[in-house]
């Protein structure tokens, strides 16, 4: 017990205010847990307000937030809660992640009204709170505070599988999006990232491929300590004097999306 307070005291995450979207399920889930363990201060974001409730209870020093952010009318008030709940932001996770059609279907077969909620999900949604945030972030940076915004992507983004058409496509546009942002904005100390975690045993999982073996996904824990040393990486990188090898490392990583 001692030896994990003492990680969790030293590790670069704590005292970090962190928000995450997807925050009740999955992956989303488990960055909560992960990183309210590593003493960051975590604001989350759901839709359900019952689910809510409940990881608050589990996390009474985190912050829940009810909202949509494939709304475009709730992206304002979220970011609004987020910064009055933090006192500001140092990292974003866009972890909130939509199929579009379920079961999965063929492109041809897909109806627009899903694959346009595949892409207000995880193409929009993380755009508009993303730049909503933006003057947050660049704050932080400013200031010398961690700025490092993460999108969850997927190796759906770069390979191309049958029936995971609007997924897909969307992950993709995530991903490159996610490289244009760290272009445009690494100069000014806000570093962007793009992830994909790996299959893993989550309600999001069991939706796309209801008869996969759980028992060969990976935990939805062990992705989110991926991610959180991934997030630990972009951090020292900035306060090693922001030296051109680090730049061009994590550049490298953005692209590849290394976990």
């Amino acid at each position: 017990m001692n030896n994990v307070h003492n990680i969790a005291s030293h590790d670069p995450l704590r005292g970090l205010r962190v928000a995450i979207t997807g925050g009740t399920s999955g992956l989303g889930l488990a960055l909560v847990r992960e990183m309210a363990r590593r003493g960051a201060h975590v604001a989350f974001v759901a839709r359900n307000r019952e689910r809510i409730a409940n990881v608050a209870l589990e996390h009474p020093a985190t912050h829940g937030i009810a909202g949509d952010v494939a709304r475009k009318e709730e992206i304002h008030p979220i970011a609004m809660q987020i910064l009055g709940r933090l006192g500001g932001l140092d990292v974003l996770v866009n972890s909130a992640s939509s199929l579009g059609p379920t079961p999965l279907a063929l492109l041809g077969d897909t109806e627009c009204e899903d694959f346009e909620q595949a892409l207000a999900t995880n193409v929009l949604g993380p755009f508009r709170l993303t730049k909503a945030l933006l003057g947050a972030l660049t704050a932080s940076a400013r200031k010398g505070r961690a700025a490092v915004v993460l999108n969850v992507s997927s190796d759906a983004a770069i390979n191309a599988y049958p029936g995971w058409g609007a997924y897909g496509a969307s992950k993709a546009a995530l991903h490159h999006m996610s490289r244009i942002w760290h272009e445009e904005l690494v100069s000014e100390g806000v570093r962007f990232l793009s992830a994909d975690p790996g299959d893993m045993d989550t309600p999001l999982h069991a939706l796309a491929v209801p008869d996969a073996d759980p028992t060969t996904l990976k935990r939805p824990a062990v992705a989110a300590a991926e991610l959180a040393d991934l997030i630990n990486a972009a951090i020292a990188q900035r306060t090693s004097a922001d030296a051109p090898s680090a730049h061009a490392t994590l550049a490298r990583n953005v692209e590849a999306g290394i976990t």
